[in-house]
């Protein structure tokens, strides 16, 4: 089985950095492809289907109505609900990424969900944001065995 992990977000808007920051901690990790993608996921369709990844994680700060600093694990279906109504920090929608990869690889494909406290610009990780982090790389290096 292999994983693939793509964080996405913007470094340069406090907590929307999280899947960026999380992919810095990631890459050393055996047995685990791990791709910053910054804020355009879909320019990374290509590597991702040359990967022929069986799991593919997307890591984003996203608001689910959670405290900040709390993640989610969230299936295929929930994807779309969560996307829809929310401002997007993205080139393109996270589904339309979602979308292209399930048409070009066979891979289960799941988010996991960081509710920031903050993305204003300028800004850096919000303190339950960074607090979370070791929490985030043990609870992706479990999923990434194939535990979750």
């Amino acid at each position: 089985m292999s994983a693939l992990v793509l964080g996405i977000g913007n470094r340069m808007r406090g907590d929307d950095a999280v899947g960026s920051l999380i992919i810095d901690q990631l890459r050393d990790v055996a047995g685990l492809k791990a791709i910053d993608c910054g804020t355009t996921p879909e320019n990374y369709i290509e590597p991702v289907v040359a990967l022929k990844p069986d799991r593919i994680l997307l890591a984003d700060a996203c608001s689910f109505g959670g405290r900040p600093g709390e993640f989610r694990l969230f299936e295929r279906e929930e994807i779309d609900r969560l996307a829809a109504g929310f401002l997007s920090t993205h080139t393109l929608p996270l589904t339309m990424t979602v979308v292209m990869l399930e048409q070009q690889t066979n891979a289960r494909i799941q988010l996991l969900g960081i509710q920031p406290e903050n993305i204003q610009f300028g800004e850096t990780l919000s303190a339950p944001v960074a607090s979370a982090l070791s929490d985030l790389i043990q609870h992706i290096k479990t999923w990434a065995q194939g535990e979750l």
